[in-house]
C-alpha cells in the first residue's frame, strides 16, 4: 500500500518565511553571478555594446578547439562509464562489489593531478612512456603525445566517466527484466534487445550524465591548461584565465567568453529537454520485480580485465606516478640512476611557504562548504518536499542552475558582483571562495536531502506538532537525526570535492586565501614538478584517509 505524503500544517508565517528567506539567498548565490557575467560581456564605458561579444565570436579557433574537447570528452566519458555500468550492473562480472567502489575513486582525484600524472607520462619529449621506447626499446619517435587535443579529451573523459557510470548504473538496476523478456519471447535476439530495449530506456540517465560532463568539460580549465597549453591548444577555460592574469586585466572581455559558455550549455540542457519530452522511459511500475544479471560465460572474466584496465589508467597509474615522482630526485627510467629519500615531502613541509596557509584554507573552506551545503540543502528540500506552495518550485529551478554553470563561469561572475561592493566586502577574502564553493556544490546538497526526506513520512513531523514544537525546532530534533546518515555521506563526498577545487579557485585566490589546488598548480608552473608531486600525494592521502573513514562508519551502520 503506497500512501501519499502531505506536508505537516506548521504556521504558514515560519514556512514562508523561511522559503523566502531560501529564494532570496539562493538568487543572490546563484542568480546574481549569472547576470553579472551577462552585464560584464556588454557593459563598455558605462554604455552597452556588443563589441566584445563581437570579437569573442571572431576567435573561432578557441571556440572550435573548446567544442571539440566538450564534445569529445562527453561522448567519450559516456561511452566508457555506461559501458562500465552494463558490466558490472546488468552482467554476471566477478569482483562486482570492490570493482564498483573502485570505478568511483577518479571523482575524489582532482583532474588537475591526473592531468599532471599523465603529463609526466606522455609528454612527447620526456614523458616516461616515451623515454622507456626511447632508450629501452629503441624506438625514436613518441609512443603516446598526451600534449594535444586527444590527450585533453582522454584525460578528461578518465576523470569524468564514473558520473555517467553512476547515472546509468542506477537506471539499469531499477529497469524491469520483464521488458527485455518481452522483446525475447517476440522473437529479438539479444542485441537486438539491447539496441532495441535497453539502450532506449537508460536513454535519460545517458542525457542527465552527458549534461554533467558536457557543462564540466566545457569550462573546464586544469586538464587544457596542463595538457594543451604546452603544445599551443587553448579553450574558453584557459583563455578566460589567461585574460585575468595578465596586466592589465581584461574582464570584460573574460566576461564575453563567459556568457559565450553560458549559453552553449544552456542550448544544450534544452536539447536534452527536448529529447527527453519526446516519449515515455517509465521503467518502474508497481508491479514488484528483481533485477537480473545476464551470464555470459567465460566472457566475463575479460569483461572484468577491462574494468581492472580502466582502474589501473585512471586512478592507480596516475597516483603511483605522483608517489614516485616525490621519492625520486629526478624523473628518470634509468633504475641506477633512482635514488629515494624523503627531500621533497621536507621541503613541502616545512620550506615551501604555501603548504600551511594553504592546507589550512583548504581545510577550512572543506569544512564551511561542506556545512553550509547541507544546511541549506536540508532546508531547500524539506520547502521542495514537503510544501505546496508557489515557491517551492523557483527553490527546485535555481537550485539545480549551478549543474549548468561551468566553475569558471561561476568565478567570472562572483568577480564583478564582488569587486568593488563595499556593502558586502568579501572580494579578495577567502569568503568570495566559499560563496563560489556553497554555489557551485548546492545542487549536491538539495538532492541529497530531498532524497532523505521522501523516505520519511510525514506523520513523524505531524507528531513534534501536536506536542507542541515548532518548524525549527521539529526540524533540529526530528528531521535533522533521521536525514543524519545521508548528510553525513553528502557532508564527507563535499568536502572531499571542495578541497580539490581548482577552476573558480585560479580566478578567485589571493596571496593570504590561497588553497592546495592553487599551490599544486603554481609549483607546476615554477616547473618544480618533485615538490608537486609531494604536496599532491599529501593531499590524496588526505582525501583516501576520509573515504576510509567514511565506508568504515557505513560498514558498522549495516552491522548495527
Amino acid at each position: 500500500m503506497v500512501t501519499q505524503q502531505t506536508r505537516p500544517s506548521f504556521l504558514p508565517a515560519a514556512e514562508n518565511a523561511m522559503a523566502t528567506s531560501l529564494c532570496l539567498l539562493l538568487a543572490v548565490l546563484v542568480i546574481a553571478p549569472m547576470l553579472a557575467v551577462a552585464f560584464g560581456a556588454i557593459a563598455d564605458g558605462g554604455g552597452l555594446s556588443a563589441r566584445r561579444l563581437a570579437t569573442v565570436l571572431a576567435s573561432t579557433r578557441i571556440i572550435a578547439n573548446t567544442l571539440f574537447v566538450g564534445v569529445g570528452t562527453t561522448a567519450l566519458a559516456v561511452a566508457v562509464g555506461g559501458a562500465l555500468a552494463l558490466v558490472l550492473v546488468r552482467i554476471d562480472t566477478p569482483g562486482r562489489a570492490a570493482l564498483e567502489q573502485f570505478v568511483i575513486l577518479p571523482l575524489y582525484v582532482t583532474p588537475l593531478l591526473t592531468a599532471i600524472a599523465w603529463s609526466w607520462l606522455g609528454s612527447p619529449r620526456g614523458g616516461l612512456i616515451n623515454l622507456f621506447g626511447r632508450e629501452v626499446l629503441g624506438i625514436a619517435d613518441p609512443l603516446v603525445n598526451l600534449h594535444s587535443a586527444g590527450g585533453v579529451i582522454f584525460v578528461s573523459a578518465l576523470a569524468y566517466a564514473p558520473l555517467p557510470f553512476l547515472l546509468v548504473g542506477g537506471a539499469l538496476r531499477a529497469m524491469d527484466p520483464s521488458l527485455e523478456d518481452s522483446a525475447r519471447i517476440h522473437g529479438a535476439s539479444p542485441a537486438k534487445t539491447f539496441a532495441r530495449v535497453t539502450l532506449p530506456l537508460a536513454l535519460p540517465a545517458a542525457l542527465g550524465s552527458a549534461m554533467l560532463v558536457f557543462v564540466q568539460a566545457m569550462g573546464l580549465f586544469s586538464v587544457p591548461a596542463v595538457l594543451g597549453m604546452p603544445a599551443g591548444f587553448h579553450v574558453v577555460g584557459t583563455e578566460i584565465y589567461r585574460l585575468i592574469n595578465n596586466y592589465p586585466q581584461r574582464a570584460g572581455q573574460a566576461a564575453a567568453w563567459g556568457l559565450l559558455l553560458l549559453a552553449v550549455t544552456a542550448v544544450f540542457v534544452a536539447l536534452q529537454a527536448a529529447v527527453l519530452n519526446r516519449r515515455s522511459f517509465v521503467t518502474v511500475t508497481g508491479k514488484a520485480f528483481r533485477p537480473r544479471r545476464i551470464a555470459v560465460g567465460p566472457v566475463r572474466h575479460f569483461l572484468a580485465g577491462l574494468v581492472w584496465f580502466y582502474v589501473a589508467v585512471a586512478v592507480a597509474l596516475p597516483v603511483l606516478t605522483l608517489a614516485w615522482a616525490a621519492l625520486v630526485n629526478f624523473l628518470t627510467v634509468d633504475v641506477k640512476l633512482m635514488a629515494f629519500d624523503l627531500r621533497h615531502f621536507r621541503y613541502v613541509l616545512f620550506t615551501y611557504p604555501k603548504t600551511y596557509l594553504a592546507a589550512r584554507n583548504s581545510l577550512l573552506l572543506g569544512a564551511a562548504t561542506a556545512t553550509c551545503v547541507c544546511a541549506i540543502g536540508l532546508a531547500a528540500g524539506w520547502v521542495i518536499v514537503r510544501t505546496r506552495g508557489r515557491m517551492r518550485g523557483f527553490l527546485d529551478q535555481v537550485s539545480m542552475m549551478p549543474l549548468a554553470l561551468p566553475p569558471i563561469v561561476l568565478a567570472l561572475g562572483l568577480l564583478w558582483t564582488y569587486v568593488g561592493l563595499t556593502l558586502v566586502p568579501i572580494y579578495g577574502t577567502i569568503f568570495i571562495l566559499l560563496v563560489a564553493y556553497v554555489t557551485h556544490y548546492l545542487p549536491f546538497g538539495v538532492r541529497a536531502a530531498s532524497g532523505a526526506l521522501r523516505q520519511l513520512h510525514p506523520e513523524l513531523e505531524d507528531a513534534a506538532r501536536v506536542a507542541g514544537a515548532g518548524l525549527a525546532k521539529t526540524l533540529r530534533l526530528v528531521v535533522l537525526p533521521l536525514t543524519r546518515p545521508t548528510l553525513a555521506a553528502a557532508w564527507t563526498l563535499l568536502f572531499i570535492l571542495a578541497m580539490q577545487e581548482v577552476s573558480a579557485s585560479i580566478l578567485l585566490y589571493t596571496s593570504r586565501s590561497t588553497v592546495l589546488s592553487v599551490a599544486v598548480f603554481d609549483l607546476w608552473e615554477a616547473g618544480n614538478v618533485n615538490a608537486l608531486a609531494a604536496l599532491s600525494v599529501m593531499q590524496l592521502v588526505v582525501t583516501f584517509v576520509a573515504l576510509a573513514l567514511v565506508l568504515r562508519t557505513r560498514q558498522r551502520e549495516v552491522a548495527a
